[in-house]
């Protein structure tokens, strides 16, 4: 949960107040990335894998934070990691620090008897298990008390139950971040569908799914999840920008701050909105960078801190992906070669044209949308689902010719790094031969008990052999 400095006092009452906030930030910020990955964590137990104790959590967080890793606790067995920032022009330094780092995780958490599950919903976890072992914290606890009594009970599964992976990009200004948010909302029907690591069970239930649990899950978050309706209604960076904060100003919020800083919990018939604290004269930058913080949406504009913590610009989040064991790495390469500005991205942009899409969101909102549906409920076909159309005729495309292409463009661009060649390699494997982690958990289990029985009798499952077919195309 990203935390907000509760004392910025200055007032914003309307769009043109708010506008500073996103102004470029200084050049030695930009032309960066780094990434988050949450991991689940378990061990055997009596019937079923039981997480870590909230005590247990504390602790590994503890010692990872003494070691000098940035670790955060999620709210339920659920550890977060969070890469230093890094160029993109010399990504295989960050990939190696990543793997050392998580490894650092791994290892923390095997000191004390749990292992890292290699899916983004550990499938025996129930909501009742989780909030059992929750972590003690004063805004989560107001989060899940507001999601159960004000909003929507259902919406706990997000932090309760699931994991993810986020890459986050530094436009050098709007014009870029506008750019970048295009290319990501395109890729997120890819990145959930490659990325997917779904055991194809949820909360100890046999009912075998055919969708994609994560990207489900979001859409209850209604406009705050999903593909941003400012996003999509934006036919330029500027009207991007302003629909984006009057969004903010709409996006019903868990808590707010009063004047001491004192945290005010929405309720049943008063869910708080930064455009009700504007009438009672709550409307400070705090609440405002607080409010942001309860959009949702696939590609989330969140603040740009310095190494003290300071505020220098927004960056742009790609949050679709699922956590895994490769999927932090594939991701990392897939959305660092193709989200920011630079030759790759313009060829993606170019390969986006030949899908239907335009550049402008307000003219691909449909294609955008129908392609995230498509992904999401793929009805047990996994990446072999429709995406995007011909220019031409307006036919039908599939999501993995797209993939295809897209292994092209990556394979590419990493071509003269052979430190990333093995992770590239995975990558491509996935893409080219549409054999994601759920798609290949979905032949290896045909039950949650055998599902349960893995987990149970092996320190991790065995992860998905190569990929029957895999290789580079010529």
């Amino acid at each position: 949960m990203t935390d907000v400095v509760k004392n910025k006092a200055a007032r914003i009452t309307s769009i043109e107040d708010a506008l500073p906030l996103f102004q470029p930030p200084p050049q030695s910020f930009t032309g960066k990335t780094g990434l988050e990955v949450e991991m689940a964590l378990y061990r055997a137990g009596k019937d079923r894998p039981e997480i870590p104790a909230a005590n247990d959590m504390l602790a590994m967080h503890a010692a990872l934070k003494a070691a000098g890793h940035d670790a955060q606790l999620e709210a339920a067995g659920v550890l977060e990691y969070a890469s230093p920032a890094a160029p993109l022009d010399n990504l295989a330094p960050l990939v190696a620090r990543v793997k050392a780092d998580l490894q650092a995780f791994e290892d923390e958490a095997a000191s004390r008897g749990f292992t890292r599950a290699p899916y983004s919903i550990l499938p025996t976890t129930t909501v009742e298990q989780a909030l059992d072992n929750r972590v003690p914290r004063e805004r989560l606890e107001a989060s899940l008390n507001v999601i159960e009594t004000a909003l929507n009970p259902r919406l706990n599964r997000i932090p309760l139950l699931t994991t993810g992976v986020q890459t986050s990009f530094s436009p050098k200004d709007s014009d870029e971040m506008f750019r970048m948010a295009h290319r990501g909302y395109a890729l997120t029907p890819l990145l959930v569908a490659a990325m997917n690591s779904s055991a194809g069970y949820v909360e100890n239930s046999e009912e075998r799914l055919t969708h994609h649990p994560r990207g489900k899950y979001y859409e209850m978050y209604g406009t705050s999840g999903g593909i941003s309706p400012a996003f999509l209604k934006a036919a330029s960076p500027a009207e991007f920008v302003k629909r984006h904060i009057e969004a903010v100003f709409d996006a019903p919020m868990f808590f707010a701050y009063d004047h001491d800083g004192a945290l005010i919990r929405s309720q049943k018939d008063d869910v708080l909105t930064f455009r009700k604290l504007m009438e009672r004269g709550l409307n400070t930058q705090s609440n405002f960078e607080l409010a942001e913080t309860f959009l949702y949406n696939d590609i989330k504009i969140c603040n740009l801190r310095d190494g003290d913590g300071n505020v220098v610009g927004k960056r742009l989040e790609v949050r679709a992906a699922d956590s895994g064991m490769h999927q932090p790495v594939s991701a990392l390469l897939l959305t660092a070669a193709l989200v920011p500005d630079g030759e790759t991205g313009r060829k993606f942009d170019a390969l986006l044209k030949e899908y239907g899409f335009t550049g402008v969101p307000k003219e691909d909102a449909a294609l955008l949308q129908a392609g995230r549906d498509a992904a999401v409920n793929h009805g047990g076909k996994f990446m072999d689902v429709a995406f995007g159309k011909d220019p031409q005729t307006g036919a039908a495309r599939s999501l993995r010719e797209f993939a295809a292409d897209v292994a092209g463009l990556v394979v590419n661009h990493y071509a003269q790094d052979k430190a990333l060649a093995a992770d590239v390699s995975t990558l491509a494997d996935v893409l080219l031969t549409g054999a994601c982690d759920a798609k290949v958990f979905a032949a290896q289990f045909q039950n949650l008990p055998e599902v349960t029985a893995s987990l149970q009798q092996t320190p991790r499952p065995q992860q998905p052999a190569l990929r029957a077919g895999a290789g580079m195309r010529p």
